[in-house]
């Protein structure tokens, strides 16, 4: 297995304080999770169908402001699914790409590490991801508190957030 496919055999977790914030954000769909119609998202004013995409949002956020906050331990966190399972396979990909630009990974040295020592570097980026997803979400609800209309008014909010 490559580093890419380990990596992405990762189930990311998030600081449970978010976990209501993010439903505000993403369609209800029960075991139904992915198929929402964008008529769907329309009637419950909801930005994001699943609950990844939001977190792929929030991590790709807090890489472009390089804001991380990373889960301290005895945190409660709540799991995503794998990232194997994220779609679009491309902006996960670019997810993990940012992950490794930003950070201090020696990826030349891989292939000469012992196992536990290449476990350590995919449990470290999947750390990374999670601090950078936190820190994103961190920006969302910072902006919701600072401005409770800017989401609710603006349906660029998401892309307004990003270029701000």
């Amino acid at each position: 297995m490559d580093l890419l496919d380990r990596i992405k055999s990762r189930a990311p977790e998030y600081d449970e304080i978010y976990y209501q914030f993010i439903l505000d954000f993403t369609v209800e769909q029960g075991a139904r999770m992915g198929t929402a119609k964008d008529e769907d998202k329309w009637k419950q004013g909801k930005y994001f169908s699943t609950r990844y995409e939001m977190y792929m949002y929030a991590t790709l956020l807090g890489l472009k402001k390089n804001y991380k906050i990373p889960i301290e331990a005895g945190t409660k966190t709540k799991k995503f699914i794998e990232m194997n399972s994220w779609k679009p396979v491309p902006i996960a990909n670019y997810i993990i790409m940012g992950i490794l630009g930003m950070g201090d990974y020696n990826l030349y040295q891989l292939e000469n590490m012992e196992e536990q020592e290449v476990e350590n570097t995919i449990t470290k980026i999947k750390k990374d991801i999670e601090g950078y997803a936190n820190g994103g979400f961190d920006i969302i609800r910072s902006k919701d508190k600072e401005d409770q209309t800017f989401f609710v008014e603006n349906d660029n909010s998401f892309i307004d957030l990003l270029d701000e």
